[in-house]
């Protein structure tokens, strides 16, 4: 069972790999190695997947407000709007997220994070079942893992 301080050393490793990850790709934010997704696409997945991000989910799961969850997978949540953002915008909004899953586990005791629990719904993979708070915390290490791995490779494809 990981502890809060665990679960807390985990969202800062992810924000600062993800912030040293973005430095200096201002002026690359939506260029394409292929047919993978270019950084504004990675960014904005993260921001709604699932929808109003992780962290309200954690939150919600941790201080009982969220009983039920869904998730639907592998969005790119692209708008006009987002389109537009510059890397700093496009940032805020998993920075914020983050925070926001920091913010939740700070106010948590170790035994929350098991005890806690909403029932989940994937209908896209066809799953329907019970997830702890830590379950939860776990899949954004391994979610957003996966996708600063894909911000990793942008770089490297770009040189830096």
């Amino acid at each position: 069972m990981a502890t809060q301080a665990e679960n807390l050393a985990t969202v800062r490793r992810i924000r600062a790999e993800l912030i040293g990850l973005l430095d200096g790709m201002d002026y690359c934010l939506d260029w394409k190695d292929g047919d993978g997704w270019c950084a504004r696409e990675v960014l904005y997945h993260l921001v709604d997947t699932p929808e109003g991000g992780i962290g309200g989910m954690i939150a919600g799961v941790l201080d009982g407000s969220l009983a039920e969850i869904t998730i639907l997978p592998d969005a790119n949540n692209i708008t006009p709007e987002r389109l537009a953002a510059d890397i700093e915008q496009a940032s805020a909004g998993p920075l914020s997220i983050l925070q926001t899953a920091e913010d939740a586990i700070a106010g948590a005791g170790d035994a929350d994070f098991e005890e806690r629990t909403a029932f989940a719904h994937l209908p896209a993979r066809g799953i329907h079942e019970t997830r702890t708070a830590q379950t939860l915390i776990d899949g954004l290490e391994r979610h957003w893992g996966e996708h600063l791995g894909q911000l990793r490779a942008l770089r490297e494809a770009l040189g830096m």
